[in-house]
């Protein structure tokens, strides 16, 4: 989507997620995909557009082509109301689509002293496209 920032317009990623463990939904933000907020980066719980090349130190990809473009966004724990930084690469696995997600930052609460815990899984998943 085409996000105005106040100086230019810019490319943005957005979305929502939905959180199941075993069966029992811990955070659901679908509702607000088609949600057109005048900051869409700052309310949509998923969101980013800031380029990672391959030798990034937070997340190195040796398996990456030369060129290959991955994509670090934010999300946004609703249930703590915190946020992190994730990397996200599309990529095959056995054939199918997937995407590789690791979560490599937890925001720090700058205004709580004593935060909640962020609730969202932390470290490297692979989606696989159903």
């Amino acid at each position: 989507m085409k996000q105005y920032n106040s100086s230019y317009y810019e490319d943005l990623i957005i979305g929502e997620y939905q959180y199941i463990v075993n069966g029992i939904e811990k955070a659901n933000t679908l509702f607000n995909l088609n949600v057109v907020y005048n900051n869409q980066f700052a309310k949509h719980a998923l969101a980013g557009n800031a380029p990672v090349d391959n030798n990034n130190r937070t997340w190195k990809c040796p398996q990456c082509n030369p060129n290959e473009k991955r994509l670090r966004l934010k999300i946004r724990d609703v249930s703590a109301n915190r946020s992190g930084d994730y990397i996200i690469r599309k990529t095959m696995i056995n054939g199918k689509e997937v995407l590789q997600v690791k979560l490599i930052d937890i925001l720090p609460d700058f205004e709580n002293m004593n935060p909640p815990a962020f609730t969202l899984p932390a470290g490297e998943f692979t989606m696989i496209k159903q």
